[in-house]
């Protein structure tokens, strides 16, 4: 190879390696890739610029341009309407209602739904939204979550194959099936392989679930086992109160048992100052949560206000039960990476965490300090009030479902149910057009999104906290890979390579080789991150095989959504990770599995399909 080539496959493994290290960022990883591919020169010029202006605006053009990248922030914005309208959900309470008592039945039912509905839109917005719905339902019928949460995400995923637009990895690989110049896959084009994957998953589930799924206690079991007589406690510091004046440590609530300072507030704005550095003045409006033991009716509840009232000077009291709920660190949430002393949470939110589970375990002590992930579960205690401020933002999902009513309105609050019939216009004109390419699907995917914003589905802020800007920074960098890789012709040579090992297979062993090679890759790296690295060699491979590049082509994308063993593969297994009390040896039992099921079936059928 020469000196480009051996530094673009260097560059790709070490992509890669930093990809399995996840210490860093996969988005800073890729955009450093991509740096480096527009900064270090080769025989005058760097890979990705070179002296020609022209040849320089095409490759740059071919990346920050292409197509796929449009299309999925487009469909990003689509799906987040559908949510912040409440679609979803009131689809999803049809599992509610055809859901039985558990056992088969109830993974066929869970299975058709999320199958149906991640087909058209993204699975991790779908498993959010089904999440508090299957707690909430195997909380009501005593059965354990953990032999419900994997199958749900395994559906979502299988879901995704059936169209172009279940999945951003479809859309990243047809990007890159345009820019090559052969014609696009048509919306509807890999259903039939979709279908009988998801069959297969589906069958899988119901027949063998049972036997190789854990049962594993989640938070959930906490909120029914605690002690319910905790209170929150609202009251003004009065002028003659012995608290003024004085910090927290110098005041008897300090000394006071079951007694603990969650919130303080000045002027109606919450004091930022850490509890324990604040000097407490006249008018301060203070949340203290309080434990009464024996509590049996108002009396007990009246005597804890007379005490407050004489020995605290406090005024104004209002008193009211505290909720224990379940929230889950959520895709978009501000708080990844932080822990609760750094965010200073218990002030700030006015909520106490009990508890938090990660990794299998309920941990309830000395977790303060630990950094929050994607799919952390907190046990949180606090007035309904600070609940609902909580949840209405975008850093929680509320995994702590109520009672399905008669008539299943949206739960969650800020959601926009009148504005329903917008998101699900925009969704069928993205799939009635999508099915034909007189117009270019990213102008029709940004249609859908121009008809959910002017419909008023979300709010200026939303349209930008739509989109998972993570992921479209990814999928740029590693485009660039790409390019850099057909430019230099470093995969023409790995292909070459590749082909006087397995030149003389036939055709049918080539594509499942391609396809099993895709599944591993993608249980160590980011979906899209593999189908970007991974088409350009299989359209390769087709030409150096002389035959058509399609099969090769569908291996990656089938294979690039095909992750079940590993959690960190897929975002919407880390979604489920914690919430079902699961540990990675759960997923990998079953994963490894599941994968050589899908591997199998993709590799009968492509060949069949694709001939």
């Amino acid at each position: 190879m020469p000196i480009d080539q051996l530094f673009v496959c260097a560059l790709v493994l070490l992509t890669v390696a930093m990809f399995m290290w996840e210490k860093i960022s996969p988005d800073v990883v890729s955009m450093g890739a991509l740096f480096l591919l527009l900064v270090v020169p080769f025989n005058g010029h760097p890979i990705l610029a070179p002296a020609d202006k022209s040849a320089q605006s095409a490759i740059l053009g071919s990346i920050f341009g292409n197509n796929a990248i449009l299309t999925v922030s487009f469909m990003f914005i689509v799906g987040a309407a559908v949510e912040r309208t409440g679609l979803v959900e009131v689809l999803g309470h049809w599992f509610e209602k055809i859901a039985g008592r558990g056992g088969r039945w109830t993974l066929l039912a869970l299975g058709v739904l999320s199958i149906s509905i991640s087909a058209f839109l993204n699975n991790t917005t779908v498993v959010v939204v089904f999440i508090p719905m299957v707690l909430g339902w195997c909380r009501r019928q005593q059965l354990m979550p953990s032999h419900y949460l994997i199958p749900l995400s395994y559906f979502a995923i299988a879901g995704g194959l059936c169209t172009m637009i279940g999945t951003s990895t479809n859309l990243v690989v047809n990007g890159i099936v345009k820019q090559k110049g052969l014609n696009a896959f048509s919306m509807f084009e890999i259903t039939p392989l979709g279908l009988v994957l998801a069959g297969g998953v589906l069958v899988f589930i119901i027949l063998f679930s049972a036997r190789m799924l854990p049962e594993r206690p989640s938070l959930a079991v906490l909120i029914d086992s605690e002690s319910s007589r905790e209170f929150m406690i609202a009251a003004i510091v009065g002028a003659d109160s012995s608290m003024v004046n004085r910090m927290l440590a110098d005041t008897p609530l300090s000394s006071m048992k079951r007694m603990r300072l969650i919130e303080v507030r000045r002027s109606g704005n919450r004091v930022e100052t850490p509890l324990t550095e604040l000097t407490f003045e006249a008018g301060d409006r203070v949340i203290i949560k309080c434990h009464l033991a024996g509590v049996k009716g108002k009396s007990d509840i009246e005597s804890t206000e007379a005490m407050m009232r004489e020995e605290l000077g406090l005024s104004f009291l209002h008193t009211e039960k505290a909720v224990l709920m379940e929230g889950m660190i959520g895709p978009q949430s501000a708080l990844v990476g932080r822990s609760v002393v750094d965010m200073n949470f218990r002030q700030q939110y006015g909520v106490l965490i009990v508890a938090l589970h990660r990794e299998g375990e309920n941990q309830r002590e000395n977790f303060e300090r630990i950094k929050l992930e994607v799919g952390d579960t907190l046990l949180l205690e606090g007035s309904k009030e600070r609940m609902t401020e909580l949840f209405a933002s975008s850093d929680f999902i509320n995994l702590s479902e109520v009672k399905p009513k008669a008539k299943p309105q949206p739960s969650t609050p800020g959601y926009r149910a009148n504005r329903s019939w917008v998101a699900l216009l925009a969704l069928l004109l993205v799939v009635v057009l999508g099915a034909f390419d007189a117009i270019p699907f990213e102008w029709v995917s940004l249609g859908a999104a121009l008809l959910v914003v002017g419909g008023g589905c979300l709010t200026k802020n939303e349209i930008y906290e739509a989109v998972d800007w993570r992921i479209i920074v990814m999928i740029l960098g590693t485009l660039g890979l790409g390019v850099a890789m057909d430019r230099t012709g470093a995969a023409k040579s790995i292909v070459h390579g590749l082909m006087s090992v397995i030149g003389a297979w036939d055709k049918r062993f080539i594509i499942s080789a391609v396809l099993l090679l895709t599944i591993i890759l993608t249980e160590l790296l980011s979906n899209n991150a593999v189908a970007a690295l991974l088409t350009p060699l299989a359209i390769q491979l087709g030409a150096d095989l002389g035959c058509d590049p399609r099969p090769f082509i569908v291996a990656v994308m089938a294979g690039a959504s095909i992750g079940f063993a590993i959690p960190a593969g897929y975002q919407t297994h880390m979604l489920v990770y914690s919430a079902g009390g699961y540990k990675f040896s759960d997923f990998f039992r079953i994963g490894v599995a599941m994968d050589a099921v899908c591997w199998v079936l993709g590799s009968i059928a492509i060949p069949m399909l694709w001939p």
